[in-house]
């Protein structure tokens, strides 16, 4: 599968725009965003009902649940919600925090030092073999 089209679940801007332009980098031509949890699900059913659902969901682990509300570990719930309402998307974590999670494709530890656009490379590689 050829990855064309993500979704990056993330309410820090500055983290959203590296994020961006690392999946710029690696050719993604359409990537939309959501700051927080009901959004990022909301805008997931959408794309599914209109017959374009996101290639990935790229997420932070910790953000608010809705506008305006508190960062909390939302990214749990956006992959406890996705299994539970039968949606099969690759998620990749994108965190500060190193996450092992079983039913997601991989983490990204992010630190601006690291090399993003590697790590995101390497993840979309992992995708689109799947």
């Amino acid at each position: 599968m050829q990855v064309r089209k993500v979704l990056n679940i993330e309410d820090d801007p500055a983290k959203h725009v590296a994020i961006r332009r690392a999946l710029e980098r690696c050719g993604i031509p359409y990537i939309e965003h959501a700051d927080n949890a009901n959004d990022g699900l909301d805008m997931i059913e959408a794309a599914i009902a209109e017959g374009k659902p996101y290639h990935i969901v790229v997420s932070d682990m910790y953000f608010p649940m809705s506008k305006g509300g508190m960062e909390v570990k939302a990214g749990e719930y956006v992959i406890d919600e996705l299994q539970a309402r039968g949606i099969d998307v690759p998620v990749i974590v994108c965190s500060s925090a190193r996450m092992v999670i079983p039913e997601i494709v991989g983490c990204i530890h992010y630190n601006p030092r690291n090399d993003l656009d590697a790590d995101m490379r390497e993840m979309i590689e992992i995708v689109q073999n799947l």
